[in-house]
């Protein structure tokens, strides 16, 4: 089956918005078996549009709209596809019972032209909408099957997710093979380093597959298989899984959606110990993402943002003859960071990290990019060295990344924090 994806709005075309229905149901797709072979973008046109549906239905068998569904008089998705089909644009009684109790029940008056959302194709199944005024669509006509859902993203996941994914196995997919992904994610080895390790499993890869991608400060290794199960993909990629946990399994953090500062704040609940930072270039990053977590109280107990030399020294206690002789990006004032830190705030562990993000800032000694990250605790006093390349907001990301990392892999040993 070959499936095509139509974002409807100028606003898209003009960049005002970014289109991140399109990736999310692509995904979605790929993980049901279904190729999509096409994305276009359309604006709120009705001839274009047209143009667009004769082209789609000319190539593919799933055509999925999103967005043009709203109320207004530029909202012609419908209108278009029923023009193309020759088929009528009906007014629904029950959609129109749902619309005005929507309204009822939110205490707000519905407009004379909500009542546009209540029209439907006819022949066509309504995908409910729980959490807006837009409800899905689903047309077959002519062996094509045709999906209209709304271009909010909450609203457009809810219904794909609960009304065609359903619709698609039950009617579509029965004995079709599924396309499915696991990812192991990597810190500290670069993406050719990683190839070199795993040179061989690329050469001869056939199902599953292996792809790496990097990803802002991590790299990824993907596996994908095309099956019949979920068990079958487990015990199919179980092999080559464990293979490369058997070459390069120390740098490997997490699987899927686990994030490293996730992992961070499991080790350390599981070995019952607090977390401090103290942070100049990444100017609270560190914190944020382990706030981000709920329940991080339980392990982080907070930080202290010191930018400036002055808030360095009175703070965090950095004597100034280190500021003097090595400046505020050395190894020596990440470590008294860290030592400071961790004394005002009591934690087990303090962490620390001083840079240069850019784009200014940077000389032929200390360039651009330029990070030291500290780790301190009752026997651990290391402090790492790292150069980054990026914006400045790619810097303070990876540099962020890889201090969390600098944790994750020390907590690897317990022994170095207890006597």
């Amino acid at each position: 089956m070959k499936a095509e994806i139509i974002g409807v709005g100028t606003e898209l075309l003009l960049g005002d918005v970014v289109d991140t229905n399109s990736t999310f149901l692509a995904k979605e797709m790929a993980k049901l078996g279904i190729d999509v072979f096409y994305k276009t973008q359309v604006g709120d046109n009705i001839f274009r549009l047209k143009e667009v549906i004769n082209t789609a239905q000319s190539r593919s068998d799933l055509i999925i709209f999103t967005g043009g569904l709203g109320p207004t008089e530029d909202d012609l998705t419908k209108q278009a596809l029923c023009d193309f089909l020759q088929i009528p644009l009906l007014e629904n009684p029950q959609e129109v019972k749902r619309l005005s109790e929507y309204f009822q029940v939110r205490n707000h008056k519905m407009s004379r032209n909500n009542l546009r959302q209540a029209l439907i194709p006819q022949g066509a199944l309504i995908l409910k909408n729980p959490i807006g005024t837009a409800s899905g669509i689903l047309l077959t006509h002519s062996d094509k099957h045709y999906i209209l859902l709304p271009g909010p993203p909450s609203e457009m996941k809810h219904i794909f997710l609960n009304e065609v994914i359903p619709w698609l196995k039950k009617n579509i997919l029965r004995n079709k093979e599924y396309i499915l992904s696991h990812t192991l994610k990597f810190i500290g080895i670069s993406e050719s380093r990683l190839e070199q390790e795993l040179l061989d499993l690329f050469q001869k890869q056939s199902n599953p597959t292996l792809a790496l991608l990097a990803k802002n400060g991590e790299i990824h290794c993907r596996l994908t298989a095309k099956v019949k199960s979920r068990e079958h993909f487990s015990s199919l990629i179980k092999p080559i899984k464990e293979e490369i946990l058997k070459r390069v399994g120390k740098y490997c953090y997490g699987t899927d959606d686990l994030t490293i500062e996730e992992v961070v704040g499991r080790q350390l609940k599981e070995k019952k110990l607090t977390l401090v930072t103290a942070e100049s270039c990444t100017g609270g990053l560190i914190a944020k993402r382990l706030t981000d977590i709920p329940g991080s109280s339980e392990f982080f107990l907070g930080s202290v943002v010191a930018y400036s030399n002055l808030v360095k020294e009175t703070l965090l206690e950095v004597p100034a003859e280190i500021l003097n002789k090595y400046g505020a990006v050395s190894e020596e004032t990440a470590l008294a960071m860290a030592q400071g830190v961790r004394k005002i705030l009591q934690g087990d562990l303090a962490l620390s990290i001083t840079g240069i993000a850019g784009p200014q800032g940077g000389t032929e000694q200390k360039p651009v990019g330029l990070v030291y990250i500290s780790l301190v605790g009752q026997n651990i006093n290391v402090c790492k060295k790292y150069i980054f390349s990026g914006t400045r907001q790619d810097i303070r990301w990876r540099a962020a990344t890889n201090a969390l990392n600098l944790v994750r892999s020390s907590l690897d040993d317990i022994e170095s924090f207890r006597s």
